[in-house]
């Protein structure tokens, strides 16, 4: 989900470099489920009714965006490709490797509901449909249902990449992880040391970084409300994610509380759970091949000389 709150840059913010050498144990779980039949053709609405079965109750099916973006439920899967984000770019590479089907995390048309007509005034969002349509892409979101899917989805997911440990506490969104008495700047350069692999070798910490720490709340994309982990968690850190975390009032609250927050882009929070999306993917449906497509931090960090 998005936040359209405009956000502003904070003087206090510090940038963590990561650290080399940490090494990952990746431990994919998950409920267990009915495999796909291996013969005969696979529809694009055979995956879709697929992934809304991951659904374990939090789903609102007639307000979910979790819905076809391109295409027929009767097409035809010959390979499925999965991203983040439906990028004409990550578009273009999965139709190079044979994919006519692409699972999206995020919206195609750059508006949440993938409803805003008027954002094809713009002759690259133009171009990018009749991209889609030329070519016969099948687009489906997964979004909503991955969203709190329990071990392996987007905040779980994140969790493990950053090598927390098992949660102590929470669930659906939210997951408190055992900060072990760490500082705040330790566990921001632990971070950092494992986004560094997708373009973010440092994260802003904002407030005290010598402060040790029990109880590190995370979210998942823009759903991360600092106050709520403060007050509903416990939280004596947050990790949270740019698209949702505000300097001028989150920010502020952060520096004059000494609360200490780590700040992420948001593919970067996601990332990890939509490889691990793939992979599940791959083993529900061994007929068709399925290919991650990576994807990274969507800046480069820029400094004087």
């Amino acid at each position: 989900m998005k936040n359209s709150e405009v956000k502003f840059a904070m003087s206090r913010r510090r940038f963590i470099s990561g650290v080399p050498g940490m090494a990952a144990t990746l431990a994919v779980a998950g409920p267990v489920v009915a495999r796909a039949e291996t013969a005969g053709v696979l529809t694009a609405g055979e995956v879709h009714s697929y992934l809304k079965s991951l659904d374990g109750g939090w789903v609102d099916w007639k307000k979910t965006v979790d819905t076809f973006k391109s295409g027929s439920p009767e097409a035809e899967v010959k390979g499925i490709a999965v991203g983040w984000m439906s990028y004409t770019e990550a578009l273009k590479k999965a139709l190079e490797l044979g994919r006519n089907l692409f699972i999206t995390h995020e919206p195609t048309y750059y508006n949440h509901r993938d409803d805003d007509p008027d954002i094809f005034r713009f002759p690259a969002v133009k171009a990018k449909r009749e991209f889609i349509e030329r070519n016969g892409l099948v687009i489906i979101r997964c979004h909503d249902a991955w969203d709190q899917y329990p071990k392996i989805g987007i905040p779980t997911g994140w969790g493990k990449l950053l090598e927390l440990g098992e949660p102590i506490d929470g669930a659906g969104y939210y997951y408190v992880y055992d900060g072990k008495g760490l500082t705040a700047g330790a566990v921001a350069r632990q971070i950092a040391a494992r986004t560094a692999s997708l373009g973010q070798p440092g994260v802003q910490l904002i407030g005290p970084e010598d402060k040790r720490v029990n109880r590190i709340v995370l979210g998942t994309g823009a759903i991360t409300p600092m106050f709520h982990f403060i007050e509903k968690l416990a939280a004596d850190m947050a990790i949270c994610v740019d698209d949702d975390f505000t300097y001028w009032r989150d920010g502020a609250y952060a520096i004059d509380a000494g609360f200490p927050v780590a700040v992420v882009n948001h593919p970067v929070s996601e990332e990890h759970g939509m490889k691990l999306l793939a992979g599940h993917l791959s083993k529900q449906f061994p007929q068709v091949p399925v290919h991650h497509i990576p994807q990274r931090c969507m800046y480069t960090l820029v400094v004087g000389v």
